[in-house]
This record gives structure tokens, sequence and C-alpha cells, in this order.
């Protein structure tokens, strides 16, 4: 089939670089190289025992082998709503939930359900590289508004608001962020709501990091008074419970919503995987803190890495409260793209393009300290070190 056949919507579409600096850092090691990743917005653990036992003995039960309510299992959708209630204060029902398979299937789900096509979406910059990907799949426009404040980055409704015009349909905030780690405060984050609630623009919040606030508390946009009339919550499983390839997550939205979701839900999946489902209502029920045990290590190596980094005369970056990464400032840097693939032939590290998460990110890189130890974050500062001081 030529080409040609594919809408340009979808051929104009940028694939992320992940997969080929990962592709070449394979080789490189095939080759006797030792590298070390910084790339890679997952953490260190795997699931937790709760999730394993369950999937075990799941295999021995006939539900396992078929398809489950389109929706999800209805014990899962209630007892993370009952989670939700007592940790976010989302006041929430098993009905405003769609278990979905992972977290970047509900974002989409939600924008194939709310957004038309033609629509412009909001996205602070910098932005989640698959977020922007699904707005321009969609037919959409992705309206970038750089976040005003370069060292916490924390998004304020006086970025958002000069964007906003008729035809916004949606904004979308990443609490904590990825690329940024940056959790979108309280106070501003509920005028964001309010504002875009007044406008008719629906406020998808995508929180797969909000186990990861190190520093104060996670807030939720499902927290605001009135969630329901304009806020959808984006969740999942897989970074909190180290679940990352079993594939399941949540939308979080008005039942009404919830109810038209369901049917893009049926044509494109029918269900999220009923054996993922399982290990995560395990999980939820007795190990839902799971993640939280390991944020002493997490700080450890954030502390590494800061401390590496701060002895880099061309590097800046000031811890932020939450997830797994740096988006460190590059001085001098136009092309991170071509700095990213620099660091892996010269100094074997692989980092991700600030470029990747919009043009506001370009000139820096995002270096990931969920999944590298101390020791690599250590050695890895001390390459990048000696890079720049060769460079």
């Amino acid at each position: 089939m030529r080409s040609t056949l594919v809408p340009s919507r979808i051929r104009n579409l940028d694939l992320p670089p992940f997969d080929p600096l990962n592709r070449r850092a394979a080789e490189l090691r095939a080759a006797g190289r030792r590298v070390i990743s910084l790339g890679q917005a997952v953490p260190f653990f795997a699931p937790p025992p709760s999730a394993l036992a369950a999937a075990r003995a799941a295999l021995d039960t006939p539900e396992v082998h078929r398809y489950a309510t389109d929706p999800g299992l209805p014990s899962l959708r209630t007892l993370l709503a009952e989670r939700l209630a007592e940790t976010t204060r989302a006041d929430a029902a098993a009905d405003d939930l769609v278990i979905t398979a992972g977290g970047n299937h509900a974002f989409a789900l939600a924008l194939t359900t709310l957004v038309d096509p033609g629509s412009e979406v909001i996205l602070p910059a910098p932005y989640f590289t698959n977020h922007q990907m699904m707005v321009v799949a969609l037919g959409a426009t992705a309206i970038e508004a750089p976040v005003g404040d370069r060292t916490t980055f924390a998004v304020r409704w006086s970025d958002l608001e000069p964007h906003v015009t008729p035809r916004t349909k949606a904004i979308v905030l990443c609490n904590p962020s990825n690329p940024t780690g940056a959790p979108v405060e309280a106070q501003e984050g509920s005028r964001i709501v309010r504002e875009a609630a007044g406008r008719d623009v629906v406020v998808i919040s995508d929180e797969t990091y909000m186990q990861f606030v190190y520093d104060g508390a996670h807030w939720s946009a499902a927290s605001v008074a009135h969630w329901r009339r304009n806020v959808v919550v984006i969740g999942t499983f897989s970074k909190s419970f180290g679940m990352m390839g079993w594939r399941v997550g949540y939308m979080l939205a008005d039942a009404s919503v919830c109810e038209q979701a369901i049917k893009v839900q049926d044509a494109m999946i029918i269900c999220a995987p009923v054996v993922s489902q399982m290990a995560a209502e395990a999980a939820v029920r007795e190990s839902w803190g799971y993640a939280a045990s390991f944020h002493g290590e997490l700080r450890r190596r954030r502390r590494v890495l800061a401390d590496g980094l701060a002895d880099i005369s061309r590097l800046r970056w000031t811890p932020t409260r939450g997830g797994l990464f740096a988006f460190v400032h590059v001085e001098g840097c136009t092309d991170s793209t071509r700095l990213s693939h620099e660091l892996i032939e010269r100094a074997y590290l692989v980092t991700i393009p600030g470029a990747s998460f919009g043009s506001s990110g370009e000139g820096s890189l995002r270096l990931s300290y969920g999944y590298a130890d101390a020791d690599d974050l250590t050695e890895a500062t001390q390459r990048l070190a000696r890079f720049f001081r060769s460079a």
C-alpha cells in the first residue's frame, strides 16, 4: 500500500527519539560499551507482591480468559473510586471511571470522546510528547503554551489565558509534569479549572505521576468543587505499581461522559486486559502506598544527580517537587537532538532532547533518575563533565 494513502495528519507526525536512541544504546552495548540510560521515564521497582500473587491466582479462573465489561471490572472501579476519594479528595464513584489499557489509551479515549477535529487543545510546554501526538492524530490543533517560570516550571493560568480562543476545546495538564517533574500547585490549578469551566473548556489532567510528589501533597483536578462540569483525570498503574508492561490505567470523568466514552472504548479495545485489571485491583486494595516506600531512595538519587550537575558550568537545573526527571538547561545549546546523539556516541549516555517536548523545550535535556541507580548517576555526571569540558 502506498504511504500517500495515509492521511497527512498521520504522515506529518514525528516519532519521539526514544526508540532510535534506545536501539543505538543496544548496539553499543552489544559492541562492549557500558551505556548508561538516563532516558527511561520509569521507576526502578517491580510490581508489588500483591499484584503478582493476584495475577498468578487469576490464571486459574475462567473469568480471566473472557472479556470484562467495557468500563472495567466493577470491583476494581468501586475500590479505585474509594481510594481516590480518600487520598485526593476526589468525589468519585464507580460509574465515573473507565479502566483503560494504560494512561496513553485513557488520554486517547478522553480526546476522542470530547474533542472534535479542528478544535484547539492547549498544551502547557514543555509538554508530554504523546499528548501532542494524539491531539494531532485526532485532527485537532495542538497549541503550545510555554510556561513562563523556567526555574520551577509551575503552570499558571496567566501562561494559558493568552492562548484561549473560541476554538479552544481543552487544556491539558500533566501533573506532575513529564518532562519537568513540576507539580501543579493547588491554588493555580483550581483557578485553571474554574476559568476553563467559565469558558466551556475541558481540563484533561494527566496524573500519571501522582504518587511521585516528594515535598508536599499531590493536588488533583478532581478535588475542585463541581469538577464533573469540565474535568477529566487520566491515571495509570504503570508507574505507581511498576506495571508498565501490564497496560492498565483509567479515565475519571462524570458518569455521563464515561457513558459516551464506553462506545469508543468498545470500538477500540472492548476492555482492558482482564489479568492486568485483577492484578491492579489487588495492588489498589493492599499496596496503594507502594510507590511512597521508595521515595527515600528516589530523593537520594535526585540529590546525587543534582550535586553532580551543579559542578558542570554549562548545565542548570533546579530540582522540582515530583516526577522522575531533571529538565536541564544547557547553556548555548540550540540543537538538543544533535546533542543527545553526540552524548550517546561520545559519552555512552542516553538522554532525551528537550525539543521532543515542544519548541520551548529546545536547549534542554531530560535526564531521568527513576531507573539509574546512584552509582550510575554519579558516573553519568562525571561523563557529562568530561563531555562538556571537551566540547
